[in-house]
């Protein structure tokens, strides 16, 4: 039997097929999981789902953040992509700050390798309104491209 590294490398040389490797690879895992060609009984019941874990900090709504000073209206992150030579637009997104806020909210409480004292000094600095202007700006030579991430 085939292992599924084997299988993929027979794919990826043009020996076999798209068909074949998905048969063989059914089987493979079949093989893996000590079953015949024909599974026998009932499928194996589903693991439980563990409970969610608890907020490790209060679950108090954030403030709204204020817009910037001497505009109405709300704020914006702007990540913009051109092309270097004629300026032209490859890519642009304005995202809501209230909406990066949230974000970074609900994306704090999923992992564990961001600093939650730097995460609320990036959302306290986005609240007060002191992160404005240029973020980021780079020109990479090689793809002719320019991005420029900045807050308004």
């Amino acid at each position: 039997m085939a292992t599924r590294t084997e299988i993929l490398q027979l794919l990826s040389e043009g020996k076999i097929d798209v068909a074949r490797a998905t048969e063989l690879l059914a089987e493979a895992r079949e093989a893996d999981q000590g079953h015949d060609s024909a599974p026998s009984g009932p499928p194996p019941e589903p693991e439980p789902v563990p409970p969610p874990l608890p907020p490790t900090a209060p679950a108090t709504p954030e403030p709204p953040l204020p817009p910037a000073a001497g505009r109405k209206g709300s704020r914006w992150l702007h990540i913009h992509v051109s092309d270097l030579e004629t300026g032209k637009n490859r890519v642009r997104v304005n995202v809501p700050l209230g909406l990066v806020n949230f974000g970074l909210q609900l994306g704090a409480r999923f992992t564990d390798e961001l600093n939650a004292d730097v995460m609320r000094d990036v959302r306290d600095a986005l609240r007060d309104g002191s992160l404005t202007g240029t973020l980021v700006e780079v020109e990479d030579l090689d793809d002719n491209e320019r991005v420029h991430i900045f807050i308004d």
